[in-house]
């Protein structure tokens, strides 16, 4: 009888490929959903900040739908754009500096606590 004998360094770089590939994934969905999970905490921020300071309903759900535009789009003037960019221009035309933003994060417990009950 013969029997099928594969090369061991064949074989491990199929499952070094295979792994990888699993990695890259599961990687982008965390990303992916951190990303948005960051999104919404800096959208609550501004738009809590709006309402300390007094603005309008009506004004801070403009403010909400400019920013789930902002968000959405990948695109601005025929001309790709990245958050990146946006905080490059930002810095430039408005003195902001990014290293003075502290964020508290919430202790596990509420953290699992509001993604239990859906708020993630």
């Amino acid at each position: 009888m013969k029997s099928k004998i594969t090369d061991c360094i064949t074989c491990r770089k199929k499952i070094y490929k295979e792994a990888e590939e699993a990695y890259l994934k599961h990687e982008y969905a965390f990303f992916s959903d951190s990303a948005r999970s960051f999104a919404v905490f800096a959208v609550c921020g501004v738009l809590t900040a709006m309402a300390r300071r007094g603005r309008t309903k009506e004004y801070i759900r403009q403010i909400y739908d400019d920013m789930c535009l902002l968000f959405s789009t990948s695109e601005m003037f025929g001309k790709q754009i990245t958050m990146t960019d946006i905080m490059h221009s930002l810095e430039s035309d408005y003195g902001i500096d990014w290293d003075k933003l502290e964020v508290h994060i919430e202790d596990e417990k509420h953290w699992v606590t509001g993604a239990r009950n859906g708020v993630r």
